[in-house]
């Protein structure tokens, strides 16, 4: 990991099919509303028209405030928050970032625990921060950085729904945003930014559904089809109010924008296409692994596609 630019020791081999198209890859079967079952389990029933439309009115009005999202989540520490925000400075060196680190001893003890995880897959145990930054440089350590901060807004939830789904979405973000970082390499973006777009696009739902619990009308998600939509549609934009807030990179907050049912995918940008693609494969990534959707069906699939393939695998080869 000699440039920092990767979070595991294997690359995804180089074909010309998705680096070089605009256009993301769609399976050309629809599984999301199998990810949509899995994802929401038993937490769903039947709900009165009073308790879908309280719900979607509360939605709303969220999306239409100016930092109402970032409120429903776990308060960020000071020192994290800064740091996060620092990473969109591209000047900004990996001695600078880790003097950050250094005032907060439980964030050191957190990065490190983190770093030593699955996820990072390193052949020796690391035991400081020094030995984190020089096995993952620059951009390994913004990497770090940013898993470290997302993991406790994403999974520490106190209202019933969001409670018992987090787990779900963290997995999915995980994958999300290891496979933005894996395919922007074969489309010449910037990988870290890929990285974050994979990790906030999910914020919103986690967001979404602490809004449910706190409404009071229901413990469960309506199970309509058409409430559904509309929920789920809502919840990028919730992502990117966060994301504005925290002073996300604009080409970030766009790429999330982009995939909302109110733009095209003629319209996207590469990053755009990046995420589009990356999600479906994670998404995919899970069904698989719970045994929704089989080995074989999965790859078939990807339509032969090396890089798709061999990104899918190295999502199942990591895990929290």
């Amino acid at each position: 990991m000699p440039d920092g630019s990767t979070i595991s020791p294997k690359t995804v081999p180089h074909d010309a099919s998705v680096a070089n198209t605009g256009q993301a890859w769609q399976p050309h079967q629809d599984f999301n509303q199998q990810y949509r079952q899995w994802l929401l389990g038993n937490e769903v029933d039947e709900a009165s028209p009073y308790v879908e439309k309280t719900i979607l009115q509360a939605l709303d009005r969220l999306k239409q405030s100016e930092s109402g999202a970032s409120q429903l989540l776990p308060r960020v520490p000071t020192v994290l928050l800064n740091v996060l925000k620092s990473l969109r400075d591209t000047n900004v060196s990996a001695n600078e970032l880790a003097q950050q680190i250094f005032k907060d001893t439980l964030l050191v003890g957190e990065l490190l625990h983190e770093v030593n995880g699955a996820y990072f897959n390193l052949s020796s145990r690391v035991s400081s921060l020094d030995s984190a930054i020089q096995l993952l440089g620059l951009n390994g350590l913004r990497m770090l950085i940013a898993r470290t901060a997302f993991r406790p807004i994403i999974q520490m939830q106190s209202g019933k729904l969001a409670k018992e789904l987090a787990p779900r979405i963290w997995a999915h973000s995980e994958k999300n945003s290891l496979a933005c970082q894996l395919l922007a390499k074969h489309k010449n973006l910037d990988p870290f930014h890929a990285f974050l777009t994979g990790l906030l696009y999910d914020v919103g739902l986690i967001v979404a559904f602490r809004l449910v619990d706190q409404t009071g009308v229901t413990d469960t998600l309506p199970s309509s089809t058409a409430f559904q939509d509309i929920f789920f549609n809502l919840t990028p934009h919730l992502s990117i109010q966060v994301g504005r807030k925290w002073e996300f990179p604009e080409p970030v907050l766009q790429a999330i924008l982009e995939n909302t049912t109110e733009a095209t995918s003629d319209q996207n940008s590469a990053l755009g296409n990046c995420l589009r693609q990356a999600e479906q494969i994670a998404r995919l990534r899970l069904l698989m692994d719970h045994g929704v959707i089989t080995t074989t069906d999965g790859l078939a699939l990807l339509e032969g596609d090396s890089v798709l393939s061999e990104c899918l695998q190295q999502l199942q080869q990591t895990s929290s």
